[in-house]
């Protein structure tokens, strides 16, 4: 039973990232400076997490980004700004560029 169990597992995992596959790799990686939001945060600020959400297509362009979750609203058009300017190395399936939706948590401190 827990051979079975592991290969249902072993299964599982590999259909979620199958052989000769690779996620999408940062080209010029995502750059979010004090001087990009210093307008936008307050003396209050205390930090916290937004998560986005896009697709990087076959060429390495980021589609589509999309706010999931934020701390600060007031910081979402500064995040969503640098994540369309961000440039990746496309995702490959099989050795061939793929269309891929990726998830970023961006953590500020």
């Amino acid at each position: 039973m827990k051979l079975l169990v592991c290969l249902l597992l072993m299964g599982i995992l590999a259909a979620q990232n199958p052989i000769g596959s690779q996620p999408p790799q940062p080209k010029k990686p995502f750059e979010l400076t004090w001087y990009d939001i210093r307008k936008q945060i307050h003396l209050d600020y205390t930090g916290g997490l937004v998560n986005v959400e896009f697709t990087v297509n076959e060429d390495g362009e980021v589609e589509n980004p999309v706010i999931l979750d934020t701390f600060n609203i007031s910081l979402n058009e500064v995040v969503l700004d640098k994540v369309r300017q961000s440039k990746y190395y496309p995702a490959t399936q099989n050795g061939r560029p793929v269309k891929v939706k990726y998830s970023l948590p961006i953590k500020f401190k």
